[in-house]
């Protein structure tokens, strides 16, 4: 094993492998790609450069769509398991376009500024990716005006990010976003629920855009377009609270995205639905009953079990992006679960289980 100074720590390794951060997280969290040591102090993760080829060989199988069980097989299964899963991807895929090699992104020209540069916030973002952010979040906004602030969805922008939220107390959703460039003071602002499609369908249909915002209100300009936002004049709760008093998940599943929420379409009319794991399957059935349906899955740490509002649950896997949804479980019961979308790093779900009575 190599000693702890000839270790990579992790964004280090990110680079070599030319992995994000997030992303070496994930497949830690999904036992495919786990660091050579963490420190039991601070829970930093180390890798060794031994790791690189299984690090970039996971990054391309990826990277052409293979699913994280078929990686698995290919990676630590029997050679003829692995070349059954390749080549029954590959025919799969025949037909389909190649992906286009990356083209170096266009050196963002400054733009005129008026007035006093310091005062407002500005950021500039990609429009599809804050159009895909808005309709990510947005449905986790509350449909009742008994908290203002709830109704909108918060964008805040910060030295190299753009972060939308959305909650309605029972789930919350959050999507952040990189920035080209940013300046100004912090500056949240809450987006109407009105104002929010108008500002993805805006958004989609720009390349880049400039995010505008002063003491006077919001605007998203691209070339000689621009569009006012509307915004609600309340403070959006702190999610950075919510998000850091997270606790520690117990178990995690990664698990086949569409086939759960098929299932959980199906137990919609249902008042609770139980998710229960096992070494390699989840368990779904309506609560009280003794039989349900077994998906494949991966699991690690304990054997957990959460109940959950169908229609809850259903709503944070359909605004998930990818064939597979990671579940964090906490141990106690009634703990929030964290759903986070396996090809998306930078999009997470909160969700509030029902509380279950003990069984008699």
């Amino acid at each position: 094993m190599p000693d702890h100074d000839s270790l990579l720590t992790i964004g280090a390794f990110a680079r070599l492998v030319g992995l994000s951060a997030s992303a070496l997280r994930f497949y830690d969290d999904c036992g495919l790609l786990q660091p050579q040591q963490v420190d039991a102090a601070s829970g930093y993760r180390y890798y060794s450069t031994e790791q690189e080829r299984r690090a970039t060989t996971i990054s391309r199988l990826r990277g052409i769509g293979l699913s994280l069980q078929d990686i698995r097989t290919v990676l630590d299964g029997p050679a003829e398991q692995a070349r059954a899963a390749l080549r029954a991807y590959a025919d799969e895929a025949t037909g389909m376009a190649r992906r286009a090699r990356e083209t170096a992104e266009d050196i963002i020209a400054a733009l005129p500024a008026s007035g006093d540069t310091s005062t407002p916030t500005t950021a500039i973002i990609r429009g599809p990716e804050l159009a895909s952010a808005l309709r990510q979040v947005s449905p986790a906004a509350a449909a009742l005006p008994d908290i203002p602030a709830l109704q909108g969805v918060l964008v805040q922008v910060d030295a190299d990010e753009l972060t939308v939220v959305a909650t309605d107390r029972y789930w919350m959703a959050v999507r952040t976003l990189p920035v080209e460039e940013a300046g100004g003071a912090d500056r949240p602002i809450v987006v109407a629920s009105g104002s929010v499609a108008r500002a993805a369908a805006f958004a989609a249909a720009h390349d880049r855009l400039r995010l505008r915002v002063t003491v006077g209100g919001a605007t998203l300009t691209a070339d000689d377009d621009e569009l006012v936002l509307d915004l609600v004049d309340a403070q959006f709760p702190s999610y950075h609270s919510v998000l850091s008093s997270l606790p520690p998940s117990a178990g995690r599943v990664t698990v086949d995205r569409a086939r759960l929420a098929e299932e959980l379409l199906d137990l919609r009319d249902a008042e609770v639905v139980v998710l229960s794991t096992g070494p390699e399957h989840l368990d779904v059935r309506i609560d009280g009953d003794q039989h349900g349906v077994r998906l494949s899955a991966i699991c690690t740490g304990e054997r957990l079990a959460a109940a959950f509002r169908p229609t809850l649950l259903l709503g944070a896997l359909e605004v998930s992006i990818g064939p597979e949804v990671l579940l964090e479980l906490p141990a106690q019961v009634g703990g929030p679960v964290v759903v986070r979308s396996a090809d998306q790093g930078t999009f997470t779900t909160v969700v509030m289980p029902v509380r279950r009575d003990p069984p008699q």
